[in-house]
């Protein structure tokens, strides 16, 4: 399978699963450069890579679970090393990996620019969502509730019953008028209802061929 895109299966480890959390965190120490999976990124080993000094180069997408590495990379100061398409993240993965001093700076600093970031300031994020619910509640206690009107705007999209038209094909149609014109009978309890012809040329036609189950 590496071989077929062009990759020699010598260059490439394939480590166990390792179950201590302070050897897993050591085996960051086999890599220079994380890449971010898409379209659905990381998040915990993200955060792990960057705390062992290990650049992560990610992508942007459309969707939240796309755009984790994308957050997380912009709060720690990273946001270069953030791709708009696959063309991109392709180009900055080989500059990075081609650019040992940066590397190398990157591996004694980004702890620190971890620590010091957003993204390890819980005190902070704290304080940001306990102002977004006391916000939330202010604007319920205002009678400003998202949600309730999206209820509104869906049920004012309801359609009236009345003007609701239904609408027959044209064998509908003339199955629904053979059907009036000529009702269904009644014998012993079963309803009969006749056969509507005006499209068969030939009651022949509804009869299967002549050899229709005989052997050859």
């Amino acid at each position: 399978m590496l071989e077929q895109l062009g990759l020699e299966p010598l260059r490439v480890d394939l480590l166990p699963l390792i179950l201590l959390n302070h050897d897993h965190m050591q085996a960051y120490s086999l890599m220079d450069i994380s890449l971010d999976t898409f379209p659905y990124a990381g998040t915990t080993t993200t955060c792990e890579s960057l705390y062992m000094g290990v650049p992560c180069v990610t992508m942007a997408g459309s969707v939240h679970a796309h755009n984790v590495g994308v957050s997380l990379l912009h709060n720690v100061g990273l946001g270069r090393l953030i791709a708009k398409t696959e063309e991109e993240y392709i180009r900055l993965a080989l500059q990075l990996a081609s650019d040992v001093s940066t590397l190398s700076e990157l591996r004694m600093t980004l702890r620190e620019l971890m620590v010091k970031s957003l993204v390890c300031d819980g005190a902070k994020f704290a304080r940001g969502l306990e102002s977004a619910f006391r916000n939330m509640w202010q604007r319920y206690c205002r009678g400003d509730v998202p949600s309730l009107k999206h209820l509104d705007s869906l049920q004012l999209q309801q359609p009236n019953p009345e003007r609701i038209s239904v609408m027959f094909s044209d064998v509908a149609k003339n199955a629904a008028m053979e059907e009036l014109q000529n009702p269904p009978v009644n014998m012993n309890g079963v309803n009969v209802v006749s056969l509507a012809t005006s499209n068969v040329s030939n009651f022949a036609d509804l009869n299967p061929p002549a050899d229709l189950g005989k052997k050859s």
